[in-house]
């Protein structure tokens, strides 16, 4: 019987630097010859075909039981019916399956609300997570925000008072004024250093 793979969860604000972190890990972690596997939400809730969506302009005619995004003023944030909470929850038991597969993961993840941090401790049950705090300065996120372009404008808003509710982590770093190659050792350097219970 296969070993489990690691596990380790960077949870942030939209534009806080976790796709380019996760992806400056993998890469300092392949050149050792350990091989890393990144998802993410972003991997999941656009696999929702058009008509369970909303985003702006376009509104899918069933959103409101999959994804819709909802503006106030300068924020925005998505809201999820019982369809997408059904993808959503798949994907957290996705990424456990796979560690259990033996292989190692990162998930670059938004997690806001409290039914959301509880069905990732009961996924990722007897795994032992490495759960990643990536902060950022919201002024600095929301101007990564309006220079990426790819992103809705005032996600960052919407969700930065909100993200770090909930998760208890074991780690914490800020992308404010650090690149992601020093995140990402400094993030290596603790995996090394970690020990997983019973390890």
């Amino acid at each position: 019987m296969v070993a489990p793979g690691r596990v380790v969860v960077i949870n942030g604000t939209s534009s806080a630097g976790k796709t380019a972190l996760a992806e400056a890990f993998r890469e300092i972690r392949a050149a050792a010859g350990d091989c890393w596997l990144v998802f993410g939400i972003d991997d999941f809730l656009p696999r929702l075909p058009r008509r369970w969506v909303a985003y702006d302009a376009w509104s899918g005619s069933l959103a409101g039981d999959g994804v819709r995004l909802v503006r106030d003023g300068d924020r925005a944030r998505y809201r999820i019916g019982a369809l997408g909470r059904r993808v959503l929850s798949a994907y957290r038991r996705s990424i456990a399956e796979i560690a259990r597969a033996g292989l190692n993961v990162l998930v670059d993840d938004v997690t806001i609300e409290e039914h959301e941090w509880d069905e990732w401790c009961a996924a990722l049950a007897g795994l032992h997570p490495v759960w990643v705090a990536l902060r950022c300065a919201a002024n600095v996120a929301v101007a990564r925000e309006a220079a990426r372009g790819d992103r809705a404008r005032g996600l960052v808003r919407g969700v930065v008072d909100l993200v770090h509710r909930f998760p208890v982590y074991d780690l914490e770093l800020d992308s404010t004024a650090t690149g992601a190659a020093d995140l990402a050792a400094q993030l290596s350097a603790y995996l090394g250093e970690a020990r997983t219970p019973g390890g």
